[in-house]
């Protein structure tokens, strides 16, 4: 019994010798001072000056496009069209700068702004829009397009929540309502168009590109306008142009054509001269024959007096532009 006490013993104490002979040396943990918190806090500070400074930064110039926004909805009419709504969005207005001006984080907020001022603009749009539809009966052109912009307008109206919703639904109105403008000036342009050209083509008939080139010249480029915005987008400015090139080729159709028939009654009446003048001479000749010898001041019979005309400057000067409009989107494409 007493030798088995000393063998355990024995063993007891061999084992912290085994496990520092056997096990790696553990590494010294790093001690913690005053010098290495303080570091650490500073560049925390740092950090927080720096994201602040960011979002100063990010919400001025987020305010700045508030600022232009705002200006936008008052431009458009929102203050006498949308007054509720564009009250309660300058109160908003209002609180925000202050709130701003005194340091606090109000990004959130200015990005709801400034939804709401874009929403304010777009709305009084829909309304312009909607009232011009009405005066020029061009609702029919795209009819249900305009129904649904006008449940939209009248929805707002009456609506006092200006969240999230009403603001896309303000945006939805305007997008309808202009696409029933532009379906409404396509068809009216594309006609427009049709009695453009020709009245270009009576121009063409009667040489006006020579006659009376720089106006000729003129036409044809509110022509060629016409064309550029239509395939741009701009219906109602296309309209526009082609309106201006129809009463240019027609009214310069119209002064040419009186022009030539004043020189050609001019000419008649000339010719109606000339042959009482060859019965006189006739008659003379009966009384006094000249004979065969020549008299001075009567040219010769087959005698040149002219030059020929030569038509290639006014073929030349004729300008060419597609008869459709589908002609001229193909060659764009």
């Amino acid at each position: 019994m007493i030798k088995s006490k000393l063998v355990l013993a024995a063993a007891i104490a061999v084992i912290p010798f085994a496990l520092t002979s056997c096990g790696s040396t553990p590494k010294e943990e790093p001690e913690i001072t005053e010098e290495i918190i303080q570091q650490d806090t500073e560049e925390t500070q740092t950090k927080d000056v720096e994201s602040s400074e960011d979002i100063s930064e990010l919400n001025k110039s987020t305010f700045s496009k508030i600022e232009a926004s705002r200006q936008d909805a008052i431009n458009a009419g929102a203050k006498e069209k949308c007054p509720d709504a564009f009250n309660a969005a300058e109160e908003e207005f209002s609180a925000v700068k202050s709130a701003m001006d005194s340091g606090e984080d109000v990004s959130a907020r200015l990005k709801d702004l400034l939804a709401r001022y874009q929403a304010l603009k777009a709305y009084a749009d829909a309304v312009s829009k909607k009232a011009k539809i009405d005066e020029n009966g061009f609702a029919s052109y795209a009819q249900n397009t305009y129904n649904e912009g006008a449940s939209l307008i009248e929805e707002l109206a009456g609506s006092k929540d200006y969240g999230s919703e009403w603001n896309s639904k303000a945006l939805s109105a305007d997008e309808k309502m202009t696409l029933v403008l532009k379906a409404a000036y396509k068809s009216l342009a594309q006609a427009e168009r049709v009695e453009a050209f020709k009245a270009k083509k009576n121009a063409d008939s009667i040489k006006c590109s020579v006659s009376r080139k720089a106006e000729y010249d003129k036409f044809v480029g509110n022509f060629k306008t016409g064309d550029q915005n239509y395939v741009t987008g701009n219906p109602e400015g296309s309209l526009e142009n082609y309106k201006k090139a129809k009463e240019g080729f027609t009214n310069l159709y119209t002064q040419v054509l009186e022009a030539r028939s004043q020189a050609q009654a001019a000419i008649d009446e000339a010719k109606k001269r000339v042959a009482e003048s060859e019965t006189n001479a006739q008659l003379a000749d009966k009384e006094k024959p000249l004979g065969n010898e020549p008299v001075e001041g009567i040219e010769e019979e087959d005698t040149k007096l002219l030059e020929e005309d030569d038509f290639t400057k006014a073929e030349n000067s004729q300008v060419e532009i597609e008869e459709t409009i589908e002609e001229l989107a193909q060659e764009a494409e």
